[in-house]
């Protein structure tokens, strides 16, 4: 989309310090400061300082990858647990043992809306051993 799409208003910041004298008797004169900010129109939404479209209708189906790293192999149980009570949206999983460091890496593929994947990372990523890491596609 093009910069013209974007901006809505131009909203002008003035700051002004009022004049002061140093400890020499020298008088300053008033500092004046001009900030422009662009405010984007209601249908875009600010995140992490760069604006992104808002995605009308949260039921749209993001695809991402869920990476879990299993340091302690008891927490493997529940992390299973949870992969089963999302499997509707799972398209393809695969784990790793990584026998040399004594941990395991699982890979798993969602296509679900971003609520339901940011919940099931969020869900894996409270158990004790466990680190997990979503990546959302554009699209």
């Amino acid at each position: 989309m093009h910069i013209s799409g974007i901006i809505k208003t131009i909203k002008v910041i003035v700051t002004e310090r009022k004049g002061y004298t140093d400890r020499k008797g020298r008088e300053y004169k008033r500092k004046r400061r001009v900030r422009a900010c662009i405010l984007p129109p209601s249908s875009f939404v600010t995140k992490g300082g760069f604006f992104t479209e808002k995605i009308e209708g949260n039921n749209q189906n993001r695809l991402a990858v869920l990476a879990v790293i299993v340091e302690e192999i008891q927490a493997a149980g529940k992390v299973n647990a949870l992969l089963s009570e999302y499997g509707e949206y799972i398209v393809g999983r695969m784990g790793l043992p990584y026998k040399e460091k004594d941990l395991s890496v699982i890979s798993v593929v969602l296509d679900a809306p971003a609520e339901k994947i940011n919940a099931l990372t969020g869900k894996i990523g409270v158990i004790d051993g466990v680190s997990a890491k979503t990546l959302f596609s554009r699209f």
